[in-house]
């Protein structure tokens, strides 16, 4: 076995939220459902609103509404208008962490690791749900979409965290869920980390230069340990 170092392997994790952190998949598609209502279109089951998730809201809304209907000129933004609204009334009614998240951002904390929240989600949003369901919690940043902001997979919004935190973007992990948020780590010069647990669920495995991790507890041995957490904590055999 090789040595242990005597650091963890990550000085900081920046984590995607949807998918990663809470499962806000039931909200978000009752929210829009309540839209394509609006719109005399049959609602969306939670499993076909996972598929359509994770580049943002306002991309959520688009691929949600058939071709024919998003070709009308102004018909995207009126519905992502309606969707805002009747997600901020209902962000909260289902939404919450998945196991063990909680104990593991208070092991983060207890260790002196910080960590940071960026999300395609609007800002304010980001800010309310952390608030709310990890009151607890001291994250060094979360951000959302705001201003002008590019979307991930774009890095702009997660080397802003990595600077807020005071680190390099090689100190760094990026724990997410999604093809997104490989692609995300990989542009911001990040070792990425996917979670089998989320939105795209374990075909994250296809990506062999990433991490893969298949149970929240299993963050803490990816921060510490890095490649050797396999050493460490072999997988478990299939």
């Amino acid at each position: 076995m090789k040595t242990m170092p005597v650091g963890p392997a990550y000085k900081g994790v920046v984590f995607d939220l949807d998918g990663t952190l809470i499962n806000s998949i039931e909200d978000l598609t009752d929210a829009l459902n309540i839209v394509l209502d609006y719109y005399d279109l049959p609602p969306k089951t939670y499993a076909e609103g996972k598929q359509l998730v994770g580049k943002g809201i306002k991309n959520l809304v688009r691929f949600a509404l058939p071709r024919k209907l998003r070709q009308i000129d102004g018909i995207v933004d009126e519905a992502y208008g309606r969707m805002m609204q009747e997600y901020e009334r209902r962000k909260l009614n289902k939404t919450k962490p998945y196991k063990d998240i909680p104990y593991v951002l208070g092991y983060l904390n207890r260790h002196g690791v910080p960590f940071a929240v960026c999300s395609n989600k609007a800002d304010r949003f980001v800010k309310e749900i952390t608030d709310a369901l990890f009151s607890d919690i001291d994250f060094a940043v979360t951000g959302g979409m705001h201003g002008e902001m590019s979307r991930k997979p774009d890095p702009e919004q997660t080397l802003e965290c990595v600077e807020k935190m005071g680190l390099d973007p090689g100190e760094c992990l990026y724990i997410g869920d999604s093809s997104v948020d490989y692609e995300t780590a990989r542009n911001a010069g990040m070792r990425p980390a996917l979670c089998a647990w989320g939105f795209e669920g374990p075909e994250v495995k296809e990506y062999k230069d990433a991490l893969y991790i298949d149970h929240p507890m299993r963050i803490i041995d990816a921060v510490k340990y890095g490649d050797q957490m396999y050493e460490v904590f072999p997988p478990e055999k299939e």
